[in-house]
């Protein structure tokens, strides 16, 4: 289907990743700093997952502040109300909710086939109260990014560029977004420099699969919020694919391979520049 991008957002795109690196980064390179000791004391492993928690809701934040600022009440309402769009069709929640704990999993299973022995086990919650706690924690995180990134970031950049460029340059700058908040995890210790690497290789086709699903799904943020939730809620605790670095290659492999599936398809979903017809 070829038509046109309708006008989702007011924002401009590169004020929204200006004040989104700015709000984070504000919080979490200090962060940063106390945590390799330089120049600030250590600070208290409680009060840092606080910190970092609040630094992953400032594109939320800077989305909200911004669409205020361009279109009022009313785009802020608009915006927002894309979260409760849920009436998209089976096929875009399969694609969101379905699709990539298979490919989690998958991963993780095939890894410990190829290393004959269990290079990432099942771990479970050691409690209610920790899975509760970690649920809330883990939407917080994922309503923090995913109002920023799908509700304000993608829209303005396919109002202005192909869907194909839109998503590659989301990808790109929100796995950079991420570096300072890697720095602070047991997995950047385990795997050195590499870890910010193979996050980008991971995030990027993520952009592009997200691209298409949302598109189709009436650009729905529930959509792409479900997607996340359901990906960190498998890889935090109850099965840490991204632990084990074969594991964690075989999954980036999978991604691509999944993005590069749906990347023709991309021309179905409505639209791709503004005022244009559709091309990738």
């Amino acid at each position: 289907m070829v038509g046109r991008m309708p006008h989702l957002t007011n924002v401009e795109p590169a004020r929204f990743f200006v004040l989104t690196y700015a709000l984070s980064w504000l919080v979490w390179i200090p962060l940063d700093l106390a945590h390799f000791e330089i120049g600030l004391p250590a600070i208290p492993d409680g009060t840092s997952t606080l910190l970092r928690l609040l630094g992953v809701l400032m594109p939320a934040v800077a989305g909200m502040a911004l669409s205020l600022r361009a279109g009022g009440r009313r785009e802020l309402r608009s915006m927002l109300s894309r979260l409760r769009i849920w009436r998209v069709g089976i096929r875009w929640w399969v694609a969101a909710v379905v699709v990539q704990p298979l490919v989690l999993i998958g991963s993780g299973v095939l890894a410990n086939l190829l290393a004959g022995r269990t290079v990432v086990p099942f771990v479970p919650f050691d409690s209610v109260a920790t899975l509760v706690v970690t649920f809330v924690f883990l939407l917080l995180a994922v309503l923090g990014e995913e109002i920023g990134w799908h509700g304000v970031a993608l829209p303005a950049l396919q109002q202005r560029s192909t869907v194909l460029r839109a998503s590659l340059t989301l990808g790109v700058l929100w796995a950079v977004w991420h570096i300072p908040f890697w720095l602070l995890l047991d997995s950047y210790a385990q795997y050195g420099i590499g870890y910010i690497g193979l996050n980008l290789l991971l995030i990027v086709p993520f952009s592009v699969y997200i691209s298409w699903f949302f598109n189709n799904g009436r650009f729905s943020i529930l959509l792409p919020v479900a997607f996340h939730l359901a990906f960190n809620a498998i890889n935090t605790a109850p099965f840490p694919v991204t632990m084990d670095l074969g594991a964690f290659v075989i999954l980036i492999a999978a991604e691509w391979a999944l993005g590069l599936l749906v990347l023709p398809r991309l021309r179905d979903a409505l639209s791709w520049t503004a005022g244009a017809p559709a091309t990738i």
